[in-house]
């Protein structure tokens, strides 16, 4: 009998033995499954920055053209981000919308300006859609969704006359008010489809009367910079100003420094690029969209497996081996690209 109880015992080790081996080869799947499902396919817009470049805003120095080779890694939430993709951003795979806006306060288009986008929306190749908007009582009137249609786009401008920029109605409201209300209803959820906003205005949040120091950031537009890195766009901020005399003699004007400053802000974590050059707006737009056309053609779009579930907002880094330039993106990603209204 204790011949049996030994074998017994024995048999019993043995098959606790095989559970064992089973239960730690099934968990060692289901550890490499979840780890392969939480690899989540990302886009990213990126483009180099030369390091001696001068201040955004009224940079001069040559973009050059960003290369796979440029990065050697991309961590998403302090983890290391596979490469799978790289395509430029225009003329690429994938379709980019751009969202205009003109400050319903200003008069911009009333003395042939908008030749000049018409000339910038023509230029743009086959996978960019354009959309018009207004900046509206802190809302974004959008006249024209985005669409490949560059006659529908030329229709949908339509010059801001001097007494309509002047009525109290059509205030802004807040620019950066405007730009928090695009993010959140952006008018295609398509999230194969990547996003950019060229907004015309000065800047000045004139609905605030709170001062703010020139070494502060302001709450509005740190709000208006966090929603559009959370809903993937990209901000082009081009000061304008109408010339002098003023649309409204009783309304404030702030001045150019307020309103180039929010535009630095907007831009820093956010992965865009602010258009001005000097102190004060420019005669025509013509040679500032010339830049955010070389900005255009120097940015790549990568794909990378994101470690992480769809929907994650995570924090963006990005090594370059070149001392030369540095590579420019927003600071944190939705992982998987996924737009929330």
């Amino acid at each position: 009998m204790m011949a049996d109880v030994s074998r017994i015992s024995h048999g019993a080790a043995a098959r606790g033995r095989i559970a064992s081996c089973m239960f730690a080869a099934t968990m060692t799947v289901l550890l490499m499954a979840g780890g392969a499902l939480a690899q989540t396919p990302t886009m990213l817009v990126l483009r180099a920055v030369p390091t001696k470049s001068a201040k955004s805003g009224g940079s001069t120095a040559a973009l050059p053209p960003l290369v796979k080779g440029d990065i050697t890694e991309i961590k998403i939430g302090g983890k290391a981000a596979e490469i799978t993709g790289f395509d430029p951003l225009l003329k690429g795979a994938h379709t980019l919308q751009i969202m205009i806006l003109f400050d319903s306060m200003q008069t911009l288009g009333a003395q042939g300006q908008f030749d000049d986008i018409k000339r910038f929306v023509g230029d743009m190749p086959s996978n960019v859609e354009v959309g018009i908007g207004w900046l509206l009582q802190s809302h974004v009137k959008i006249t024209q969704p985005p669409t490949k249609d560059r006659d529908a786009v030329y229709k949908a401008l339509v010059p801001q006359t001097r007494e309509a920029a002047g009525n109290p109605k059509n205030d802004n409201g807040n620019p950066f008010s405007c730009l928090r209300d695009l993010s959140a209803h952006w008018p295609d959820a398509d999230a194969t489809k990547l996003r950019a906003v060229l907004m015309f205005s000065d800047g000045i949040i004139r609905s605030n009367a709170q001062q703010q120091g020139a070494d502060q950031d302001n709450p509005d537009v740190e709000g208006a910079s966090q929603s559009l890195e959370r809903a993937g766009i990209i901000p082009f901020p081009f000061y304008w100003l109408d010339p002098p005399p003023p649309v409204d003699p009783n309304r404030g004007e702030g001045g150019p420094l307020e309103g180039q400053q929010n535009f630095s802000q907007l831009v820093r974590d956010s992965g865009g690029s602010a258009l001005w050059e000097g102190m004060f707006a420019p005669g025509t737009p013509g040679p500032l969209l010339n830049r955010l056309e070389a900005i255009l053609q120097s940015s790549a779009v990568v794909t990378v497996n994101a470690p992480g579930a769809a929907g994650k907002f995570q924090r963006l880094d990005i090594k370059t081996s070149r001392d030369d330039i540095k590579v420019s993106g927003p600071d944190s990603v939705m992982i998987g690209n996924v737009w929330k209204k």
